[in-house]
């Protein structure tokens, strides 16, 4: 049986076809959440199962917001301050701000640079069906601003709650935040594209739209590769998923070691330098 040979030009998509694992490099993944979710099987959500995971995909770290942090009023982040303080290498958090439970917020961000591994927030405003513009954010964002943290909200377009154009006019509200387009917007790419190259402080995020032929290209043409990071959803996809896409998107290594990595680190060293 004659074999046929490969003609992307990648030498990691070589790799990880020829092995099935990317072990020359470690990569990371900037959109993870944890823990079950009501009413549906995920097998690979609990702690333990990811960092096996994440060892046997070769992922060095991961920033994650547990599903209990988004929907437990009771729970918020205590779910993400106790992996984060098990795993201080391997897990970072986005502090979960949700909308509906903001009475002791002033309480909870006093203790916020007292965790080690928090990076900035997460918001999910279609499921919580607030919009990212609305007034319960405002203490959050100045918050952020101030420290000049990173701010992971799901988008999506000709959404009423969290369409890429009230993240481009948070953007150039925040200025000294970093926003990262949560899915990047699908039904509005192109809008999300077009902030993401015309501001400096948005960026372009894989899960979900990294799937569709082409589009990684299309990202990486028009906005560049130093403004796409990798994530996943996972426990939701295996990382390999995602990350397959990446090195099948036709695009060059230096831009693909820049997708899975590189962004990452200069965004979270960047965190880490102003605290």
């Amino acid at each position: 049986m004659s074999r046929v040979p490969m003609t992307n030009p990648s030498l990691l998509a070589r790799e990880f076809a020829e092995t099935g694992r990317l072990s020359s490099l470690s990569y990371i993944d900037m959109h993870t959440h944890m823990g079950p979710f009501y009413g549906t099987y995920l097998p690979e959500a609990d702690l333990e199962t990811m960092i096996a995971t994440m060892d046997r995909e070769n992922i060095e770290w991961i920033i994650s917001a547990p599903h209990s942090a988004l929907f437990d009023p009771i729970g918020r982040n205590s779910e993400i301050r106790a992996a984060m303080a098990k795993y201080p290498d391997r897990i970072k958090g986005y502090f979960v701000v949700n909308p509906h439970y903001v009475d002791n917020l002033d309480e909870e961000l006093a203790d916020y640079d007292e965790v080690e591994g928090y990076v900035g927030f997460k918001v999910l405003p279609d499921y919580h069906k607030y919009p990212l513009t609305g007034e319960k954010y405002r203490k959050m964002y100045e918050f952020a601003n101030e420290r000049g943290l990173l701010l992971l909200s799901h988008t999506w377009g000709h959404s009423s709650y969290n369409p890429p154009q009230m993240m481009g006019q948070l953007a150039r509200e925040y200025p000294n935040m970093t926003f990262l387009l949560g899915h990047s917007a699908p039904g509005e790419t192109d809008v999300a594209i077009k902030l993401a190259k015309e501001l400096s402080n948005v960026y372009l995020e894989l899960c979900d739209t990294g799937r569709l032929n082409g589009m990684i290209g299309k990202m990486v043409r028009e906005a560049g590769s130093e403004k796409v990071l990798f994530g996943t959803d996972f426990p939701w996809y295996d990382p390999n998923y995602m990350l397959g896409s990446v090195l099948f998107s036709g695009i060059g290594d230096d831009d693909i070691v820049n997708i899975i990595r590189n962004n990452a680190v200069r965004l979270v060293s960047g965190i880490r330098g102003r605290r």
